[in-house]
């Protein structure tokens, strides 16, 4: 089946979904620069999620440890270890963090559909399994303050930590090879950790978007893909 990703907030506890906009879960699936998923992103990038530690989080990881190299996933190992005995970061992440993709317009056709099954599920007395509450709805008003965002593209993605930043319009998006790929973003390899990515070069860093460069902040000329 392969491995699916997701957008994780370590410190909002949230996450954005992918199959949610229509698009797979798995690692290059919605790297499109005009993916709903990535456009969503950055609207949160710049709003609820500003400043936050955020990544692309594969669920089939084994790096999830109290010895990481990366601080942003030590903290998931932490959050693991204070309510759980397993290490199954993936799990506690569909428990106890809020799914947001709910929050916006583009998701909401996928949304309603699974509202639907979580609320005819809470009528099975003898359910198989309990299916989780993902959007943290209130079942007396399940779609209260869902889908009233819509997503757009900045035109730059920032590096606070690292002090630079890409333009889709200015940088060079590249191959292993050297072909020039104008039709993909290159964040979720930046910012990725699973089992089927190498750890990406921006984890555990401060993101941002923005229209304007940032003052003192350097353009990157190019950003190789990893294939």
């Amino acid at each position: 089946m392969g491995e699916y990703y997701n957008w994780v907030n370590v410190d909002k506890r949230e996450y954005l979904c992918p199959n949610n906009f229509g698009y797979g879960n798995k690692l290059h699936e919605s790297m499109h620069k005009d993916s709903l998923t990535i456009t969503a992103l950055h609207v949160l990038l710049n709003d609820e999620w500003k400043g936050d530690r955020v990544v692309w989080l594969g669920d089939e990881c084994d790096g999830v440890s109290h010895d990481s190299d990366y601080e942003i996933i030590r903290c998931l190992y932490g959050q693991i270890k204070e309510h759980h005995s397993r290490d199954d970061y993936f799990d506690m992440i569909c428990e106890e963090y809020k799914n947001v993709s709910c929050l916006f317009k583009s998701a909401e056709k996928v949304v309603r559909n699974e509202v639907r099954i979580y609320l005819e599920s809470l009528k099975e007395e003898n359910a198989e399994y309990q299916i989780s509450n993902e959007y943290g709805i209130d079942v007396n008003n399940p779609f209260e303050n869902m889908f009233h965002k819509s997503g757009r593209r900045f035109k730059y993605t920032v590096n606070h930590t690292k002090r630079v930043y890409y333009s889709l319009d200015e940088t060079r998006i590249l191959e292993q090879n050297n072909n020039e790929r104008k039709d993909l973003d290159p964040l979720p390899l930046l910012m990725g950790f699973g089992r089927s990515t190498d750890s990406g070069l921006w984890l555990s860093d401060i993101i941002g978007v923005a229209d304007q460069p940032p003052e003192g902040y350097e353009l990157l000329e190019k950003i190789y893909l990893d294939w």
